[in-house]
């Protein structure tokens, strides 16, 4: 049985989940109910470039910055409280993590930090070109992760 189920999952690009995180959640919570541990949600997410107003002296530059990265963050933080409700109104106990980086590193650091035995991932988040030439998040952490990915698609 699974002591370290961690859940991974983009919540950052989407307005409503994508049917690949709702369809990773349902299966993460059934492997945490099943295995009567805690759940380990992680996002990672990237502050967005931002371009600064001309003719704002460096301090003002740093300061608009650092409130952008803000919002970001605080948006992150809604969106996590708002996917995991479900999980902790069925009685799961969970724990988050939210990150800034790059999601295939972050990703499995994470699964090692939390000792993963078992990483569940949607099996995509976006289908973009970039996505499908260079072959997709998903695909690369089943190759690096510390422990058994399982990759969940959504019921068609």
């Amino acid at each position: 049985m699974y002591t370290s189920i961690l859940l991974s999952v983009a919540l950052q690009d989407w307005e409503r989940y994508s049917a690949h995180a709702l369809a990773a959640r349902e299966a993460a919570a059934t492997l945490a109910k099943g295995a009567g541990t805690p759940l380990h949600v992680l996002s990672v997410y990237e502050h967005e470039r931002i371009t600064v107003p001309a003719g704002l002296n460096p301090e003002m530059a740093a300061r608009h910055r650092s409130d952008m990265q803000q919002r970001t963050d605080d948006l992150m933080e809604r969106r996590m409280r708002d996917f995991i409700g479900p999980l902790k109104e069925a009685g799961i106990e969970v724990k988050t993590t939210l990150r800034a980086g790059n999601p295939r590193e972050v990703i499995v650091e994470t699964a090692r930090r939390v000792m993963a035995d078992v990483l569940i991932i949607g099996s995509h988040s976006k289908r973009g070109i970039i996505d499908i030439v260079l072959g997709g998040t998903a695909r690369h952490i089943t190759h690096a992760a510390p422990c058994t990915v399982l990759m969940v698609s959504p019921k068609v």
